[in-house]
C-alpha cells in the first residue's frame, strides 16, 4: 500500500498540476517507495508501518505513527515527482513513443526538466535525512517505532566506537548526516574490526565496546576512545569517498541518491578535489589520520601504567633492558674504537 493515499496528500508537500490524479502518481510513488524509503526504514519496519497506514483512518494511526507520517511522506514525495518528471510528458504503446502537450501549454525546455529533477532529488535527500534524524532522536525499543530500533536500518552503530552521526560529525565534515554515516557504516565496522585492535590490542577494544553500550566508560577508556575516533572517522571517509557521489560545499560533504545520468560534472565535486581531500585525510600534518595514530602511539606509552590490557599484549612493546654498564678503554693501538 502506497504511503501516500490522496492527491491532497501529495499536494501538501509538491505543488502538482490541478488536474493531475492520483492513479498518475501512484506508480511512481511505488517506485520511490521501493528505490529510496524502504533502504531508509528497513524492510520490516516499512512493512509494518505500511499495514497501519492502510487500515487507517478505520484504524487510526498511534500518536507516534502521526508524528512520523509527515516525515516520511514528505521525502516520499520529492523522490516520487523525480521519477515521475521523465515520464508525464510522454506514453509509450503499440504507437511507439509519443510526446503530448495541452493546445495552451508546451512541455518544459530541457534545461529546466533537468534543474527540476535535480533539485527533487536534493529536497528527497534532504529531507530523507531529516527523517533519519527524527528517527534517531525519537526511536526506542519501547515505542512505536521499536522495529526500526532493533534493525540494521537504525543509523546508530550499536557495539562500535562510532556508533553514530554525531560522533562522526565531530571529526569529518558530513553536516550532521545521517546518510553519509550510512555509507560510512560498511567502512566504520570493517576498520574496527581489522583495524583498531591491531592499534590497542582486542581484548581493549572489547571493554571499549562493552563500557560504551553500557554507558559506563571509565575516564581512562574515555580518553583512549577519543583518540581512537577520529582514526576510525577519517580511515572511513577516506576509504568510502571513491564510490560515493558527492559535492564539497562549506557545509562539508553531499552525498546525493541519484543516478549518474541525473548529476551534471558541477553539481559533484571534481576528482581533483576528491583526491585533495583523501590525501588531507590521511597525511595531512596535524589533521590526517596518519597523525592521529602517531599520537596514539605517544599517549599510549605516556600513560600505558592505565592500560594493562594493553600492555600485556603484542601491540605494545616494552623498551629493551639497559645494555651493559662498563665503559670500554680505547687506545690508539687498538684496531676498533668502541662507544
Amino acid at each position: 500500500m502506497p504511503l501516500i493515499k490522496t492527491i491532497a496528500e501529495y499536494r501538501a508537500y509538491i505543488p502538482v498540476d490541478v488536474n493531475t490524479s492520483l492513479g498518475t502518481m501512484t506508480p511512481f510513488i511505488d517506485e520511490a517507495e521501493k528505490l529510496f524509503i524502504i533502504d531508509l526504514l528497513g524492510q520490516e519496519f516499512y512493512d509494518e508501518f505500511s499495514a497501519l497506514y492502510a487500515a487507517a483512518p478505520g484504524v487510526a494511526l498511534s500518536a507516534d505513527n502521526l508524528k512520523l507520517l509527515p516525515y516520511i511522506q514528505r521525502a516520499l514525495a520529492y523522490y516520487a515527482q523525480l521519477q515521475a518528471m521523465v515520464h508525464l510528458a510522454v506514453t509509450w504503446g503499440d504507437m511507439g513513443i509519443r510526446q503530448h502537450h495541452a493546445d495552451e501549454s508546451d512541455p518544459a525546455p530541457r534545461w529546466l526538466q533537468e534543474k527540476l529533477q535535480f533539485q527533487a532529488l536534493r529536497n528527497g535527500d534532504l529531507h530523507a535525512d531529516k527523517l533519519l534524524e527524527f528517527l534517531e532522536q525519537n526511536a526506542t525499543t519501547a515505542n512505536d517505532y521499536g522495529t526500526w530500533f532493533d534493525s540494521d536500518a537504525n543509523t546508530i552503530n550499536s557495539g562500535r566506537i562510532v556508533y553514530g552521526t554525531a560522533v562522526a560529525s565531530k571529526h569529518i565534515d558530513i553536516n550532521n548526516s545521517r546518510r553519509v554515516f550510512m555509507k560510512l557504516r560498511g567502512r566504520i565496522r570493517e576498520i574496527e574490526e581489522r583495524i583498531v585492535p591491531k592499534l590497542i590490542g582486542k581484548e581493549q577494544y572489547e571493554e571499549l565496546v562493552e563500557e560504551l553500550k553500557a554507558g559506563t566508560p571509565t575516564a581512562e577508556n574515555m580518553a583512549l576512545i577519543e583518540k581512537l575516533e577520529p582514526i576510525i572517522c577519517k580511515r572511513a571517509l577516506f576509504m568510502q569517498l571513491p564510490f560515493m557521489r558527492v559535492s564539497i560545499t562549506e557545509n562539508g560533504i553531499f552525498v546525493y541518491s541519484g543516478t549518474d545520468e541525473l548529476l551534471k560534472p558541477g553539481q559533484l565535486a571534481r576528482e581533483t578535489d576528491i583526491k585533495v581531500l583523501r590525501q588531507q585525510l590521511m597525511d595531512s600534518e596535524e589533521m590526517g589520520y596518519l597523525a592521529d595514530e602517531e599520537l596514539l602511539r605517544q599517549f599510549i606509552l605516556d600513560n600505558i601504567a592505565d592500560y594493562p590490557l594493553i600492555s600485556s599484549t603484542g601491540v605494545y612493546t616494552v623498551q629493551p633492558d639497559p645494555g651493559p654498564t662498563w665503559e670500554p678503554k680505547n687506545d690508539p693501538d687498538n684496531k676498533f674504537f668502541a662507544v
